[in-house]
């Protein structure tokens, strides 16, 4: 079975670098460029894990995590944070039950892909680097 991964950024070339390596890894990829198309995809496409920046015009991770804890789910969808600045909200992300981690930018693209094999592996672990 092929792992589903959401990735949401408006930058297109962190898109495509995660995309590639991503795809490389076997995992099956898809893509938002902010957190309202994420949480459109995230209800019809049902990734196994998002991969979501923060700073997004439109929604931002912060707006994402919070409508996702509304939206009525068996089983909250995990969600890994990598941003360049968060602004103090780290403690807001922390307390959703969606957060799994947090990934500072500019990032290792290698210990990414390790790391989000490993919380495959795990199920349901902190996704750590």
């Amino acid at each position: 079975m092929k792992y589903k991964i959401l990735i949401v950024d408006d930058e297109p070339d962190i898109v495509l670098l995660l995309a590639k390596f991503l795809e490389k890894a076997g995992y099956e990829v898809n893509s938002a460029a902010n957190g309202r198309e994420a949480f459109d995809k995230i209800k019809s496409w049902n990734p196994d894990l998002v991969i979501s920046d923060v700073q997004m015009p439109v929604w931002d991770g912060f707006k994402l995590l919070k409508n996702l804890q509304d939206l009525s789910q068996s089983k909250p969808t995990p969600v890994l944070i990598i941003s360049g600045y968060v602004g103090g909200g780290e403690m807001e992300l922390t307390r959703s039950p969606h957060f799994v981690g947090f990934i500072a930018k500019p990032f290792n693209i290698r210990k990414l892909i390790e790391a989000v094999d490993a919380f495959f592996r795990e199920r349901n672990s902190v996704i750590r680097i």
